[in-house]
């Protein structure tokens, strides 16, 4: 019973794939968003400090010099991290995407949260071929999370995908083109209403 009320008040469902170029832009746009100006904050800092104790081996005391050479190696290591370290986690990160760029994903929408996850073929082969045998459709098996909306989920449009993202730490790819112009239409109305200013779509 509460599993026909659940798919009665499904506003929409959708499958689709990610091909590996969206995510990748997808990925690079999170890291712009929310990784890279924390990074590039930390990296003006460490320069600043590296700047002032270059000042102090040029005019300081020969004592204090290799001390503060030691300071500004440390600022220039952790300068460089934070450049690096960003470009490591995408290059492995997209390595991986690579292996799973033909999974098929499920994405449905209820007035209070979505489900985003992956369609996982039948286990049982002989299951399958049982549903075949008698013109049933073979049961998928779905692994997914069920996203309640609230003020840390943030939905953000672009030219040829929607990004979900909770809390600035996962995001979820959604391709447009999974989409007809109207169900995007019924889309931007409904995040908007639902989450507010912490919804993002193109033209508002």
């Amino acid at each position: 019973m509460e599993e026909t009320e659940t798919q009665a008040s499904m506003l929409m469902e959708k499958q689709y794939k990610i091909p590996f170029e969206m995510f990748r832009e997808a990925f690079i746009a999170f890291q712009k968003k929310f990784v890279l100006p924390r990074n590039y904050c930390l990296m003006a800092v460490f320069l600043i400090v590296a700047g002032i104790y270059g000042w102090f081996v040029v005019n300081g005391s020969d004592t204090q010099r290799p001390i503060y050479c030691m300071i500004i190696m440390f600022c220039l290591v952790m300068c460089a991290m934070q450049w690096f370290n960003p470009r490591k986690i995408r290059r492995s990160l997209l390595e991986g995407v690579r292996e799973i760029e033909e999974d098929r994903y499920r994405l449905r929408i209820y007035p209070g949260y979505l489900e985003i996850g992956t369609m996982l073929e039948p286990e049982n082969a002989q299951a399958a071929g049982t549903d075949a045998l008698f013109d049933d459709e073979p049961e998928e098996d779905f692994s997914g999370t069920r996203i309640y909306y609230n003020k840390g989920l943030y939905v953000r449009e672009y030219d040829s995908f929607l990004m979900i993202y909770q809390n600035k730490t996962m995001f979820y790819v959604i391709p447009k083109s999974a989409f007809t112009p109207e169900e995007l239409t019924v889309l931007r109305k409904h995040f908007s209403d639902v989450l507010g200013k912490t919804c993002h779509m193109q033209g508002e």
